[in-house]
């Protein structure tokens, strides 16, 4: 892959369905100052894509911060973080293959009312959502045999296409709104102080989990020394300058009178930004988002196929999973049992998990753990090899990696 492929995939795992499946659980507990909850996330993520970007390019094999472990610890602290970083790449899977699913009940709900019928009580249904999911993971496991990339490009232009129409919009809005009652909208902006900021940092930060699938495939990437850390920045700045405007626009001009983003939030957390597009939009507005949710959570889940299939294939090929694991397609050269393997597995998990927040905050506290991890191979790695040649410094050492490190734990 080349800076544009390697920045699709980045693209399409962080600017994912955790805005709109997670926004309205940030708006719940703290207010408006949910952005600033993403605003401090984004800060984390920047100090552990630096290590990452280090670490990456020091060691640039495919298998992320299994490899990692494996360079700097040994093969036997390896096979425990491989395998927590597999079941960390299928947890998140498992919150867009759901997410996916329930954006498209929603969607085909809709278009069924604008045909003036009457959707069947079926479609809202568990067993619909969980045939949505298991569709969409065959199909994308499917094009990642057929293909490196998978069929991701589409879904990740299509998204951010509408992510742009969405801000715009809030901004033509936001101008036509009289001031004092933004600042109304705005109010309170802490609704449970700092507590509750960071209670919502804890439930969305997986909302910019992403950049960390590029370090994975690192083995699949042309110059890596010049292309991982250029890719990881750039896929973390736009999601960061998606979805800081995106939040400020739904609490200022998102919200009808008489109530307030955290009331909305708590009657409609999965549907808020639709809720307020529609606001400021019309139907125009809540049709982009429903439209945008889809793409978005299936490339996510395409990324974190990706990326586990990429540990275990590392995994396989060091004997801490079967050997048959790191069989490759004759004639396509993908790592064709180890998606098949993380498929299964992911499908699995999927028919055990009912709740959909309860998918994002088990993601978001495992891989804030393992970027922890990350944060200290990275230290170790420099303390004792020192910066190899070709690879990427991280600037302020031993500075980022020590307060990244504290500030993911």
């Amino acid at each position: 892959m080349d800076l544009r492929g390697a920045t699709t995939v980045g693209v399409g795992a962080i600017v994912g369905g955790g805005i709109f499946v997670l926004a309205g659980v940030a708006f719940e507990a703290t207010g408006p100052a949910a952005m600033l909850a993403f605003l401090f996330n984004g800060l984390i993520a920047l100090l552990t894509a630096l290590s990452f970007a280090e670490i990456s390019t020091s060691f640039p094999q495919s298998g992320g911060a299994y490899t990692f472990a494996k360079k700097v610890l040994s093969v036997r602290a390896a096979f425990g973080v491989g395998w927590f970083m597999w079941f960390a790449y299928i947890v998140a899977g498992v919150l867009y293959a759901l997410g996916f699913a329930a954006y498209g009940a929603l969607l085909v709900e809709s278009i069924l009312e604008v045909l003036g019928m009457t959707p069947p009580e079926w479609l809202g249904s568990r067993s619909t959502a969980l045939l949505f999911a298991v569709a969409a993971i065959v199909l994308y496991s499917v094009s990642l045999i057929r293909k490196s990339t998978g069929g991701g490009d589409w879904a990740t232009n299509g998204k951010v296409v509408v992510f742009i129409v969405l801000i715009l919009a809030g901004l033509f809005a936001l101008m036509r709104q009289p001031l004092d009652a933004t600042a109304q909208n705005l109010e309170p902006f802490f609704t449970e102080g700092g507590l509750g900021l960071l209670s919502a940092m804890g439930f969305t930060f997986i909302a910019l989990q992403g950049f960390d699938l590029i370090a994975t495939i690192a083995g699949e990437i042309k110059e890596p020394g010049r292309v991982i850390p250029r890719a990881m920045l750039i896929s973390l700045g736009m999601a960061l300058v998606i979805y800081i405007p995106l939040l400020f626009l739904v609490s200022a001009v998102g919200v009808p009178e008489g109530t307030t983003i955290t009331e909305l939030s708590a009657k409609h957390p999965e549907t808020i930004v639709a809720l307020a597009a529609r606001h400021y939009m019309g139907e125009a507005g809540y049709w982009l988002v429903i439209i945008a949710a889809v793409m978005a959570t299936l490339s996510a889940l395409h990324a974190n196929i990706l990326a586990a299939s990429r540990v275990a294939l590392s995994m396989a090929r060091d004997h801490t999973l079967p050997r048959v694991f790191a069989t490759m397609h004759p004639e396509r050269n993908t790592p064709v049992m180890a998606i098949y393997a993380t498929s299964l597995t992911l499908l699995a998990i999927a028919l055990m998990i009912p709740d959909l927040a309860g998918a994002g905050a088990a993601a978001s506290l495992i891989f804030l753990l393992s970027f922890a991890l990350t944060h200290g191979t990275t230290f170790l790695a420099r303390k004792r090899m020192g910066a190899l040649e070709g690879a990427y410094q991280t600037p302020l050492f031993p500075l980022v990696p020590v307060v990244g490190g504290v500030c993911c734990i």
